[in-house]
């Protein structure tokens, strides 16, 4: 019987270095403790070490000087708050009591005022004696004077320490007139606010050929078609930006439509409502030409968008309506005539 020789323990190992390579794996590395010889970096100190450092290296006079320091800011911080809240109460108090105690209004002045009388004004006035001064208020109160009083243009309320309201009103003018249906007026300021319904006479530039929706005095105006409004109250604007005096009337038929009328006589026939400054102002430039030759002539005045100005008289329609006018005077005492001889006819026969 054959005994079995022992084999040493490097025998015995399996060589795994070999098999993985059959696989294309690398065998695992070991590492040992004897390796880890790299350092940790060092954390930054904080904040709290540094002052502890810095303190320990102070003397003892030198960190007394510091406390007290600290203390004598502590101190200004503490006194700076309680001012702080001291004046705020003190604010907050007197608030409170010029709300509730203080300030009340006894007296409400009127100023500007000459189609309105005092009492009017003061009795449209939503502001009453008796009310706190700063807590009037004035906006609703400006508002509730324009519509009410129609002529009233603007309003301005102030408060007068320590207890007076004034109010400083400025009268609109009448600027602009609509003839209604029954040969009465609707009168208008330059911003087409109704003045007053159902006027004689007509003041102002007049506005033509427009058809009226809703009239209401101490509002403003509307027109049955939107569109004509919009250009009726360009023609307005331009008229009231450069004060020309000259415009008697203005109307719009559309929008492509649109007529100045000069002095009563002649017609600016502006087109559309773009340019229209430059348009009214070269129309005005040729009617000062015009008047030099023919100061009374009639007609109108074509301006288009390509700067031309174009104008026609309207002698021809007047000789027109002459001629007209004679040929029946002359039937007039044709017919006249005839029936003297009727009756002398008559006369003769009895």
């Amino acid at each position: 019987m054959q005994q079995k020789t022992p084999q040493s323990p490097r025998q015995n190992t399996i060589d795994y270095s070999r098999d993985l390579s059959d696989f294309g794996l690398e065998p695992p590395k070991i590492y040992r403790e004897s390796q880890n010889n790299y350092s940790k970096p060092e954390q930054p100190k904080r904040r709290s070490d540094k002052t502890a450092e810095k303190n320990e290296n102070l003397t003892r006079s030198q960190k007394r000087a510091k406390e007290t320091k600290k203390r004598k800011k502590r101190n200004l911080i503490r006194k700076i708050f309680g001012w702080v809240c001291a004046v705020a109460i003190v604010l907050t108090v007197g608030t409170v009591l010029s709300l509730t105690v203080f300030f009340n209004i006894n007296s409400i002045t009127v100023s500007g005022n000459s189609v309105y009388s005092q009492e009017e004004v003061l009795a449209q006035c939503s502001i009453d004696v008796g009310e706190n001064l700063f807590l009037a208020n004035t906006d609703s109160t400006k508002e509730r004077l324009e519509q009410t009083l129609p002529y009233i243009y603007n309003v301005q309320i102030k408060r007068k320490l320590p207890a007076t309201i004034q109010i400083k009103i400025t009268e609109a003018e009448v600027s602009y007139s609509v003839k209604n249906d029954d040969k009465t007026y609707i009168l208008l300021d330059d911003n087409f606010k109704v003045l007053e319904l159902g006027a004689q006479k007509a003041q102002g530039i007049k506005i033509s050929k427009a058809n009226v929706k809703k009239a209401v005095a101490g509002y403003k105006i509307e027109f049955a078609d939107d569109d004509v409004g919009d250009c009726l109250q360009q023609l307005a604007q331009v008229v009231k930006e450069n004060d020309f005096t000259e415009i008697t009337s203005i109307y719009s038929n559309n929008v492509s439509d649109n007529y100045v009328v000069y002095d009563g006589r002649i017609k600016f026939k502006l087109g559309t409502c773009e340019d229209l400054e430059s348009k009214v102002y070269r129309a005005l430039a040729a009617c000062e030409q015009l008047n030099e030759s023919s100061p009374n002539v009639k007609g109108t005045m074509t301006v288009d968008s390509d700067k031309s100005v174009y104008f026609t008289e309207e002698e021809v329609q007047s000789n027109l309506i002459v001629k007209k006018c004679e040929n029946i005077w002359n039937l007039c005492n044709s017919t006249k005539e005839l029936l003297n001889l009727h009756l002398k006819h008559c006369q003769y026969i009895r």
